[in-house]
């Protein structure tokens, strides 16, 4: 485990076997303990980029899951923690075989209501708004093969999202 000062990110490394009721496999998971202060979302953007393209993932699939994590930490930030510096934003980051697992959590204490989740923005609506924002949710069901909201164990919001790594055909030479 990496621990820094109070106010900066922690970061713990684990593995773990034998989940999800598959024995043998293996799962890497990195957590990330984030203040909930802008800016910090790119150690997570970064983190799973790294991990993504360890994985062997398309570099446009790695950009898609940039995009997807710095939504998702920002929202947590923003919305579900108000930007209190005192609440973190917790990410997990779980490596399996064949896909990358991302958990993003707040410690917020107003949960996400359920039809934010299905919003699709309307483009001349949003021109025409000073808030240009709006776009988080949907980018991330774009982005992402599986995205779900829930309320987190302790409290606070949930976005869990899977991308799948796309395996590139054997071309014949």
């Amino acid at each position: 485990m990496i621990r820094l000062l109070d106010s900066t990110p922690t970061i713990r490394l684990g593995g773990m076997t034998g989940m999800s009721g598959a024995e043998g496999v293996t799962e890497q998971v990195i957590e990330l303990r984030l203040p909930s202060r802008l800016g910090y979302e790119r150690i997570a953007m970064d983190t799973a980029a790294s991990l993504a393209r360890r994985m062997g993932f398309a570099d446009e699939r790695i950009d898609a899951l940039r995009t997807a994590i710095g939504e998702a930490v920002t929202n947590a930030i923003e919305h579900g923690n108000q930007a209190d510096e005192a609440m973190k934003v917790v990410v997990l980051l779980t490596v399996r075989p064949n896909e990358l697992v991302i958990s993003v959590s707040d410690q917020g204490r107003k949960a996400l209501e359920v039809e934010q989740t299905k919003l699709r923005p309307h483009i001349a609506d949003v021109f025409q708004r000073a808030d240009k924002g709006g776009w988080g949710i949907w980018l991330m069901r774009e982005l992402m093969d599986e995205v779900e909201f829930t309320l987190a164990p302790g409290g606070g919001n949930l976005v869990r999202m899977v991308v799948h790594l796309e395996r590139m055909p054997i071309s014949d030479q």
